[in-house]
């Protein structure tokens, strides 16, 4: 087996493989056809020439702590049905870890169970909620809000990128992918409250829903004015589905009666660490001072802080204070501690180890696709 980065000359190939994987039409001998972006990696069969199984990496920029983490976004995991089973895809990923080229990987898991064994963990949760319109009758309307037809680009992406400062892992954006500029062919709008707040969302005829797939604002008031936006669908639309809202949204505040509403908890993605030493370093650890050892499969950390600095001694000796996996160490580290006595991924050695106040529980929220 042979694993490379996949070049112009392998579209073909890498058309098969999508094709078969996600059952869609696909014409392999289409002179237009590209590959889906800059890196695809594939696992060739000896003779370099059969693809067996693919990804594609998407470079990414991600928020953490209060500075940055780069980000192999992995998306488009596929194999062919005659080679699955094989190893294929585990020898992908084993080339992704052991390039050590970025610091975390995400990815949106069809099995999390699956994604665990290859040291992918759920780092964040999300709500989905469906509000009648009437329960808003309390927010008033406006009309002041400015379709984006791929003018004011900078504007949005200031915006998004304040508003998301906060929300540990979300995506630094640098262009207008998220948005379409063709909003009449799409059937997908972002309008823009005075710069202030926006919310991007499709129109379900059937359904009679509005669905919202992201909504950002910068303030009370400006919540408030995308919502009365929002409220001019009210005349011919039922209800409004946010489609991924963080657990503890503010727009919560503003629903007068959950009872009437549709409320669904789930998974933001999951996440791994590719440079552990990276991470420690990078982690924003409480005020003082403190220390603590952890041991991650078989490589020991020793971590210490103060108000000069962070240091981290790798191949620590002695007995660690905490011994994880590479799965529960990448929750823990991108999105914090929660209920350290139920789990059953931690070995405690030394129950009142600082690395336990090291890791506050955060919100890991992050809404783009790759």
């Amino acid at each position: 087996m042979i694993i490379r980065y996949l070049t112009p000359n392998d579209v073909a190939e890498h058309d098969k493989v999508t094709s078969q994987a996600f059952s869609y039409s696909c014409d392999i001998a289409d002179p237009a056809s590209v590959l889906p972006c800059e890196k695809v990696l594939g696992a060739f069969d000896d003779d370099d020439k059969t693809l067996l199984a693919d990804f594609e990496i998407n470079e990414r920029l991600c928020r953490y702590d209060g500075g940055f983490l780069t980000c192999a976004a992995v998306g488009g995991v596929a194999a062919k049905p005659e080679h699955r089973g094989k190893g294929a895809v585990r020898a992908l990923f084993d080339h992704l870890f052991r390039e050590n080229a970025y610091d975390i990987s995400i990815l949106y898991p069809f099995a999390e169970g699956y994604y665990r064994r290859l040291g992918y963990e759920r780092v964040g949760r999300c709500v989905s909620v469906t509000v009648p319109f009437a329960d808003l009758a309390g927010v008033p309307r406006r009309n002041d809000a400015v379709l984006y037809e791929g003018h004011g680009t900078e504007q949005l992406l200031a915006l998004y990128n304040c508003c998301a400062e906060n929300c540990q892992l979300s995506f630094v954006r640098e262009d207008a992918a998220a948005f379409s500029a063709r909003p009449y062919l799409s059937q997908t709008f972002t309008y823009l409250w005075q710069n202030r707040s926006f919310a991007t969302f499709t129109v379900d005829r059937e359904k009679s829903t509005v669905f919202v797939r992201e909504i950002w604002f910068d303030s009370p008031e400006a919540l408030l004015g995308i919502l009365g936006f929002l409220r001019n669908y009210e005349s011919n639309q039922r209800t409004l589905c946010f489609d991924k809202l963080p657990e503890d949204s503010p727009l919560f505040c503003l629903l007068p009666d959950l009872k009437h509403c549709e409320i669904g908890l789930h998974n933001t993605g999951s996440a791994r660490v590719l440079n552990v030493e990276r991470v420690l370093r990078a982690h924003r650890y409480p005020a003082g001072s403190g220390a603590f050892t952890l041991q991650i499969d078989d490589e020991a950390y020793a971590v210490t802080w103060s108000e000069t600095g962070v240091t981290v001694e790798t191949n620590a000796a002695g007995t660690p204070d905490v011994g994880l996996d590479i799965a529960a160490a990448s929750q823990i580290l991108l999105s914090g501690l929660r209920h350290a006595a139920y789990r059953p991924d931690l070995v405690i050695h030394r129950p009142g180890s600082d690395f336990f106040r090291a890791f506050p529980p955060q919100t890991a929220f992050f809404t783009d696709g790759f």
